[in-house]
């Protein structure tokens, strides 16, 4: 009895999983773990020396940090701080976003080279797989599945970092728990993380297709073709733009080019290729209550560049190349 498509891509998906369940799963947990752990030390080392100092003097009589950030009159200036934890907690897990770019750049380089190079690729072109299905099941990986595994661990830990300074706060007479449970924030952060996931992906695309693509072409140093052709290109762009002087025009394809085809694996990459997404940021800020909305709405307001949407169209055109080549490669 045959498989579906659906089940297929299912079969697919769960094979790249378990063949890289150790960049895919444990490296993304062990870095939760290693953060957390990190971050109690620091947070109990940071209360422990705070507390031996004392705030202010007054009178000549020592005032503690707790007995300030109880005061009624620091009541407008704590919820102010509470709200901010409760809406920005999430940017604590930064080194895990900052690591998925690299997980997908070398998990993309290594896709279709290594089955090639170790000859696995016959076996699995011996089941009733196509090249576009094995093809796309490890873009899917790339721009989603990954990034959703990534999104999740990163919630945890920013979760876990909150929860434990709390408790290091509560311990040394600063009670907040009961109002960060009460904030919003704290429930919609990770949900704009996980928001953000449709628009990393068509950033993504362009460096995903083009490393799919020499992944599947390569026959052998896959990352010197990768990485060695966008900087033989930038450093033939440069010289071209001191000769012509049009430096402008230059600096866009090195950015929305070479830049794209190198670093659109690293979330947030969008603000590097488009500055004028940054300028938008404190127009925002000034109003306090749009203030938690201004990357998840900026990063949506970056897919009204048409640049976005070529990019995709240049990913996906260079998956399909991976297709072909894939299929092309093993039949000469």
């Amino acid at each position: 009895m045959s498989m579906s498509p659906v089940n297929k891509m299912q079969w697919l998906i769960r094979r790249e999983l378990w063949e890289h369940k150790g960049m895919l799963l444990w490296t993304p947990a062990l870095i939760g773990i290693a953060m957390t752990l990190l971050g109690v030390l620091m947070t109990v080392a940071t209360i422990a020396k705070t507390k031996v100092r004392t705030a202010l003097v007054v009178n000549g009589q020592e005032v503690s940090w707790s007995a300030i950030f109880n005061t009624r009159t620091f009541s407008p200036r704590r919820a102010e701080i509470i709200g901010n934890v409760a809406n920005n907690y999430t940017y604590a897990a930064a080194p895990l976003f900052l690591a998925l770019g690299f997980f997908v750049f070398f998990y993309c380089l290594s896709a279709l080279y290594d089955e090639r190079r170790d000859r696995s690729v016959l076996f699995w072109k011996s089941l009733p797989v196509s090249d576009a299905q094995t093809v796309l099941s490890k873009a899917a990986i790339a721009l989603l599945v990954a990034p959703l595994i990534v999104a999740a661990a990163a919630s945890l830990t920013s979760l876990a970092l909150v929860l434990i300074l709390s408790g290091v706060l509560a311990a040394n007479g600063i009670h907040v728990f009961a109002e960060l449970a009460s904030s919003p924030g704290l429930y919609l952060g990770p949900l704009r993380v996980f928001g953000l996931l449709p628009v990393y992906c068509l950033w993504a695309l362009p460096t995903v297709g083009w490393l799919l693509m020499v992944s599947s072409w390569a026959k052998s140093k896959v990352f010197l073709w990768a990485v060695g052709v966008p900087l033989l290109v930038l450093i033939l762009t440069v010289w071209v733009g001191k000769l012509t002087l049009t430096e402008g025009d230059i600096n866009w394809i090195q950015m929305n080019v070479i830049g794209r085809a190198l670093l659109g694996t690293i979330p947030g990459s969008w603000y590097l290729f488009e500055p004028q997404l940054l300028s938008q940021v404190p127009a925002l800020a000034q109003e306090s209550q749009l203030t938690r909305f201004d990357l998840f709405s900026n990063s949506w307001s970056s897919l009204a560049l048409p640049a976005a949407w070529l990019g995709a169209a240049a990913g996906a055109a260079m998956i399909y190349a991976a297709i072909r080549l894939r299929r092309w490669r093993e039949a000469s």
